[in-house]
């Protein structure tokens, strides 16, 4: 291997460091992605000029202006669709009163004693309903929080309490999450395929993240260290939803029936059955969504929040400039040492590192496709088998901590990394990473 093939490899480590760091520090994704594409394509352009020769400027050109651009838009063109149908479906849910519905019910039957499983569980039906993680989190965190004053719990827990169910429902077959729908679009399998995979596996993750959070939250009780003081933004916090006569929390599954129908019986495209399922939620709310005009408001509102496709695709566009630059070479060579010729193991470590590199689990999907997909079949694989891999290895080295999930997240709890990331380790990290092996030894031995 060329040592300008290694100065390249370097380049790619560089771009990568800039994405984590400027993640962490709050700066524009898109901006982040930029600098990083820049770098990533220079030495790429030196090092390719250097083995090949050639005009620098022309190769420079070509891995950025060429490889790079053309990998965000992909994602952009393959992404936004399901963005902004899973946006307006989120919002029209959440602006019927559906999520408090449910939250209060949840929390009616566990109780103050077990706020830490109504939390858990509130989010999981969140999360299978289709409503938007961050939806979810502004929803529930209000309710968690008058719970865990009076439990006296710590703040610093509402975080993982709230994502570690959305995490396990993710390993769920079926349903309309990114991270199975691209793969199973990509590979040709229904979304349902691989249904044993998909229930072990989110058995296993929900019930690892809800006995480390039944174990964490006794170790703090013992402790006495309380829920901690109220920031500003607690103190402020205002609902623009009409709270009044909320519906019933059953309600929620007919929309969510027919999303689930529409994808896995009648094979419709994912985003066009989120669609269908806002015309449902529109007629069966039409009064308490307050007519059409208010309506289509809402619908204005979840479009403008999709335009976040476009940080996701500079993100994971760095992806397709990776396998333009000389240093590919040296990221194949590592892969392929680490597979020992199994296609399972392959894939998912190549998902999981690409995943944490970025900080983002579409970024890790979006590499593999692009780049092992005719290999990994080509070694035998199963296409069921590989989708279920992919949707759970994805969730693991994402969650490193510039992953803006959990960034909004303790923002919106007002929760230091310092106090409250040690949590994600074990419930974003160690579980799915758990999740992983079970899948690739499940996937080896034929068990889908």
């Amino acid at each position: 291997m060329s040592g300008m093939a290694i100065l390249s490899f370097i380049g790619i480590i560089l771009a990568l460091v800039v994405i984590i760091v400027g993640s962490v520090r709050g700066y524009s994704l898109i901006l982040v992605s930029t600098i990083a594409a820049l770098v990533c394509s220079l030495l790429g352009a030196f090092a390719s000029v250097s083995i090949d020769g050639g005009s620098f400027w022309k190769v420079f050109y070509d891995d950025y202006a060429v490889s790079y651009m053309k990998g965000v838009a992909d994602i952009i063109i393959q992404m936004f669709p399901l963005f902004l149908a899973g946006n307006m479906f989120g919002k029209m849910l959440e602006m019927t009163g559906l999520p408090l519905a449910i939250a209060d019910a949840v929390f009616a039957r566990f109780g103050e004693k077990g706020v830490v499983s109504a939390v858990f569980f509130a989010t999981f039906i969140l999360s299978v309903a289709g409503i938007n993680v961050f939806v979810i989190i502004f929803t529930m965190f209000p309710l968690a929080s008058a719970f865990y004053k009076k439990a006296g719990l710590p703040r610093s827990m509402i975080p993982i309490n709230i994502l570690a169910a959305a995490v396990a429902e993710q390993c769920l077959p079926g349903v309309p999450t990114f991270n199975l729908i691209i793969p199973a679009q990509a590979l040709g399998v229904n979304p349902a395929s691989g249904f044993v995979m998909g229930i072990v596996t989110t058995i296993f993750v929900g019930g690892f993240n809800w006995l480390y959070l039944q174990h964490a939250s006794k170790k703090f009780l013992k402790a006495g260290v309380g829920y901690g003081e109220e920031t500003e933004e607690e103190k402020r916090r205002v609902s623009t939803i009409n709270e009044a006569d909320l519906p019933n929390p059953l309600l929620f599954l007919v929309p969510l029936a027919v999303v689930i129908v529409l994808m896995n019986v009648v094979n419709v495209p994912a985003w066009a059955a989120l669609f269908v399922g806002c015309v449902v939620i529109f007629i069966m709310f039409y009064k308490r969504l307050g007519g059409f005009a208010k309506a289509l408001s809402y619908l204005a509102e979840a479009a403008e929040n999709s335009q976040v496709v476009m940080s996701t695709g500079a993100i994971c566009g760095i992806a397709a400039l990776i396998s333009a630059v000389p240093g590919y070479q040296v990221v194949v060579g590592f892969l392929e040492s680490v597979g020992s010729g199994n296609p399972y193991v392959l894939c998912a470590v190549a998902v999981a590192l690409l995943a944490g590199f970025g900080g983002s689990s579409l970024g890790g999907i979006q590499f593999v496709l692009a780049n092992y997909v005719d290999k990994l079949l080509a070694m035998g694989a199963s296409p069921i088998a590989l989708t279920r891999i992919i949707a759970v290895s994805c969730l693991t080295l994402d969650s490193l901590p510039h992953n803006s999930a959990n960034i909004i997240t303790f923002q919106a709890c007002g929760v230091e990394f310092k106090e409250g990331y040690y949590h994600f380790v074990f419930c974003t990290i160690i579980s799915t990473t758990l999740a992983t092996i079970i899948t690739v030894v499940m996937s080896t031995l034929g068990i889908y």
